[in-house]
């Protein structure tokens, strides 16, 4: 009896911990000309060749989760207007990505197929996080630092320094020590991301206002997300 109720305690942390570094996807879908929410458009991403998606409700919101951290494209349909996508939306883990849609009605003969594409504009500051820089995943591949994730994060963020010693990190000036690493909702314990730059996928850097999440941190938090396969399967498309 203990044995299975030890198992049970542990399939517990270990989901708990799975569902903790996933995301989601929101929004709200209109109709272009008057404003109006549009109910039961059908909104969806594709992760490895599998559609996973919601439709929106009276109000014309809707809800993806959860979502493997990465960037994806969003799909929407709904009768009568034009099919859009939107894509390189940036998902990290116990964060929401916010993608409305405005659609634009159509008339053609059903045989016809439109689709509307444009890319996802990330917001430099976040409303709900202000004081986190992100670093998506096509930016950090093309950094010429990339092999070097220290090096990295100082040229795509403000606030980051790196000390000579090229291990030490300073965050908007504070020490060293107060800055905090984590991989994957896992604290690094060595005071280092711990793994090598083609390893990493998107990363958030903290550098005001910590959520509670990350415990009482004087400095900053720089937060990793490593690549998963999905990611590495679209690369390879």
């Amino acid at each position: 009896m203990k044995k299975l109720i030890t198992l049970l305690i542990g399939i517990f942390f270990i989901s708990s911990t799975i569902f903790a570094q996933l995301g989601e996807i929101k929004g709200i879908v209109k109709d272009e000309k008057t404003g109006e929410p549009l109910p039961g458009a059908n909104v969806y991403i594709e992760v490895g060749g599998v559609m996973h998606g919601a439709a929106s409700d009276a109000n014309g919101k809707y809800t993806i989760k959860p979502v493997r951290p990465g960037t994806h494209a969003v799909y929407i349909s709904a009768l009568g207007y034009k099919k859009a996508k939107t894509y390189d939306v940036l998902v990290t883990s116990s964060n929401i990505a916010y993608v409305n849609f405005d659609m634009d009605m159509v008339v053609t003969e059903f045989d016809e197929f439109v689709v509307e594409e444009k890319m996802h504009e990330i917001d430099l500051i976040n409303k709900s996080e202000p004081g986190v820089q992100h670093i998506i995943p096509k930016e950090f591949k093309k950094n010429v630092h990339k092999n070097d994730p220290l090096k990295a994060i100082e040229s795509m963020s403000t606030g980051v320094t790196v000390a000579p010693n090229g291990k030490d990190v300073y965050i908007r000036g504070a020490r060293p020590i107060s800055t905090q690493y984590i991989t994957d909702g896992m604290k690094s314990i060595s005071g280092e991301i711990g793994i090598p730059g083609m390893a990493i996928g998107s990363i958030k850097v903290y550098t005001g206002g910590v959520p509670a999440i990350y415990g009482d941190v004087t400095g900053g938090v720089i937060v990793v997300e490593t690549t998963s396969y999905f990611d590495l399967a679209q690369q390879y498309k």
